[in-house]
């Protein structure tokens, strides 16, 4: 019985193919992942600004003289 030829040069290019493409194959996952974390924190600081301005345009809506009319005093003490 005889065995194929043992070839260690084919071997080694394969190895080093092998690395090369896994090596890319990490950086384009890395690059996708980093862009939609990217989209999803622009995301929430978008929507957090939103909030902000709603609350704050809500807030300025809200007449809030009433309290200047009549001075606090705690009813017990009244």
């Amino acid at each position: 019985m005889t065995f194929a030829p043992f070839n260690i040069a084919l071997q080694v290019i394969a190895a080093f193919a092998i690395f090369i493409f896994g090596y890319v194959a990490l950086f384009v996952s890395l690059m996708i992942w980093f862009f939609l974390c990217l989209v999803i924190a622009k995301g929430v600081y978008e929507g957090a600004k939103k909030v902000r301005t709603y609350a704050m345009k809500s807030a300025s809506d809200v007449d809030t003289s009433d309290h200047t009319k009549r001075p606090f005093l705690i009813p017990a003490l009244r």
